[in-house]
């Protein structure tokens, strides 16, 4: 093989690798980084009219039925929110749901538990942990306290 043609070959080695580093950091940071919840659908039921401020939900009471995961709870963005919000629902201290991020106007409405629960009344949080919208920044938070009745 010439000279000529290993440096070309070379040349072109050096281009490819200097064309998909940067395609490479932008996949990763845009699929594993900031993966969307696929069970998010629309959701108009609230509205943040404030683009200085985050709109968060509140929860007072949810009813689920016993020894059941696949449950019927919604965790929406208020449209008008400017960042992203990921979900944890806590009862009693144990962590049986995270979400990934959901954009403003989007909820998740169906949700599946990392396990059933008995009959009974128990203490839940809603953790809402709101990002911003490169997806690399946690905004203040809040934990938002509700009554689970499991019937």
């Amino acid at each position: 093989m010439s000279y000529k043609s290993k440096k070309r070959i070379t040349s072109i080695l050096v281009l490819l690798v200097l064309v998909c580093i940067p395609i490479g950091i932008f996949i990763n940071k845009n699929l594993s980084n900031g993966k969307l919840d696929t069970n998010a659908v629309k959701w108009n039921q609230q509205e943040n009219n404030d683009p200085q401020s985050i709109k968060i939900p509140g929860y007072s009471t949810i009813t689920i039925p016993s020894n059941t995961k696949n449950v019927q709870i919604t965790l929406g963005n208020p449209e008008g929110n400017q960042c992203y919000f990921k979900f944890e629902v806590v009862v009693d201290g144990e962590t049986l749901y995270k979400s990934d991020f959901v954009k403003s106007g989007y909820a998740i409405k169906n949700i599946e538990l990392s396990k059933g629960l008995a009959k009974g009344n128990y203490n839940a949080v809603i953790k809402i942990t709101p990002y911003s919208l490169d997806k690399e920044s946690k905004y203040a938070g809040a934990n938002v306290k509700a009554k689970m009745k499991v019937i």
